[in-house]
């Protein structure tokens, strides 16, 4: 663990920057360094008798708070599992991804286009066409 990530650890302790048990997942990443989900849940059990503490790993991850490393055998599982540990960043706000306000009516739109033409299907790649040519499609025999 590098001194980065202990000294960003303490700073989002001190400013309150993230939740109870997402601190406790940091806290014990300090504890017990780089490790899988079923070793990190194992260490909060025993220290906060909380569990589901990994759960927090992929909302941590989005907040680039901690990373995934690649992956290793667990050993506590024996499963390639993938391997965690702190980025030394503070967490910013992930980026929610909404559907644009028009998709109904895109859909609609491809829909109607699908019964003009006498699709039952339409394919990626069909879709990438009409949007490069515009609605200048063949329809399919």
């Amino acid at each position: 663990m590098r001194q980065t990530s202990i000294q960003c650890y303490h700073q989002i302790k001190r400013e309150g920057l993230l939740s109870k048990r997402r601190i406790q997942v940091l806290e014990s990443l300090l504890a017990i360094g780089q490790c899988t989900a079923g070793e990190l849940e194992r260490h909060i059990n025993s220290n906060y008798n909380v569990r589901g503490g990994w759960k927090q790993l992929s909302i941590l991850r989005e907040q680039g708070v901690v990373q995934e490393l690649g992956t290793r055998p667990c050993t506590i599982t024996g499963r390639n599992v993938i391997e965690w540990d702190m980025t030394g960043n503070l967490p910013v706000k992930p980026k929610k991804t909404k559907k644009p306000s028009n998709l109904n009516k895109c859909i609609d739109y491809i829909i109607a286009g699908m019964d003009v033409r006498g699709w039952d299907t339409v394919s990626k790649d069909v879709l990438t066409k009409l949007k490069t040519n515009g609605t200048k499609t063949k329809k399919a025999t």
